[in-house]
C-alpha cells in the first residue's frame, strides 16, 4: 500500500479557469433570470386561459333552463354541477396546452444551463490531478462513509485500477478549484487488501476496504467493482 499526493500546483492556469467559470457564471444567471421571466409569463396564461374558459363554460351552463318538476329539477342540477366539474378539468387541461409552450422552453433552457461549460470547465480544473492519479475507465464513483483516514469520510470517491493496482482518491470527475479538496491517492496491491460487507443503522449495508490499518468503508457498489476489475482471476495469475 501507498499514498501519494499532488504537490506541483500551477496557479496560473487555475487562476485562468477560475475566470472562465466566472464568466459561464454570469452567462448562467443571465439565463436563470430569463427561465424565471418565461415560467411567470406561463402561468400567467395558463390562470387567463383556464378562467376564461371555466367563465365561458359557467356562462354556458346558466343558460340551461331548470325544469319546474321539482324530481326533474334535482337531477338536472346535479347535471350542472357534474358539468361545472368537467368544465373546471377542461379549463385546466386547456390552460396546461396553452402554457406548455413557453414550459418546454424554460425547460429546455434549464438542462442547456445545467450542461453549461461551466461544468466542463470545472472539470478542466482537475485535469492536472487525473493526469497525476492515473484516473481512468473504468472507474466508479460512490460514496465513503468512514475511513482509518478522516479526510476521505463522507465524501465521494473515484475507484479505479492502474495496473496491478486499485486506487481510491476524492471525485475527481466532477472538479473543483481549491487545492484542499484534494485528499491524495491510496494504491493498493492485491495482496494487500481484505473486501468484506458491514452493516449499520447508519449506512444499511456498506463495502469495508481494509489493508492492515487502513480501512475504507464504501458505498456497497464499490465491492461488485472491485471483484469484477481488481479481484478476478485475470488479476489472480
Amino acid at each position: 500500500m501507498r499514498y501519494f499526493r499532488y504537490e506541483n500546483i500551477n496557479k496560473t492556469e487555475t487562476n485562468a479557469l477560475k475566470g472562465q467559470y466566472a464568466e459561464l457564471t454570469k452567462e448562467e444567471k443571465r439565463l436563470a433570470c430569463k427561465e424565471k421571466i418565461l415560467d411567470t409569463v406561463a402561468v400567467i396564461l395558463f390562470f387567463i386561459i383556464c378562467a376564461g374558459c371555466f367563465i365561458g363554460c359557467l356562462f354556458l351552463l346558466k343558460k340551461i333552463p331548470i325544469s319546474q318538476n321539482a324530481f326533474v329539477a334535482v337531477l338536472e342540477t346535479l347535471g350542472i354541477i357534474f358539468l361545472g366539474f368537467a368544465a373546471l378539468i377542461f379549463s385546466i387541461l386547456l390552460g396546461s396546452i396553452g402554457a406548455s409552450p413557453i414550459w418546454d422552453r424554460t425547460a429546455k433552457s434549464y438542462k442547456k444551463r445545467r450542461s453549461k461549460m461551466s461544468q466542463i470547465v470545472l472539470s478542466n480544473a482537475c485535469a492536472h490531478l487525473r493526469e497525476y492519479y492515473e484516473l481512468q475507465e473504468p472507474c466508479i464513483v460512490t460514496k465513503c462513509y468512514e475511513s482509518s483516514d478522516k479526510k476521505f469520510k463522507n465524501h465521494d470517491v473515484c475507484i479505479f485500477v492502474v495496473d496491478d493496482e486499485l486506487r481510491i482518491t476524492v471525485n475527481l470527475k466532477n472538479g473543483f478549484f481549491h487545492g484542499e479538496k484534494d485528499l491524495g491517492c491510496y494504491a493498493f496491491g492485491l495482496e494487500e487488501i481484505s473486501l468484506s460487507t458491514k452493516q449499520s443503522e447508519k449506512f444499511t449495508i456498506a463495502a469495508e476496504l481494509r489493508a492492515d490499518q487502513t480501512v475504507f468503508l464504501l458505498g456497497y457498489r464499490a465491492k461488485a467493482f472491485i471483484e469484477k476489475h481488481f479481484i478476478s482471476t485475470e488479476n489472480i495469475t
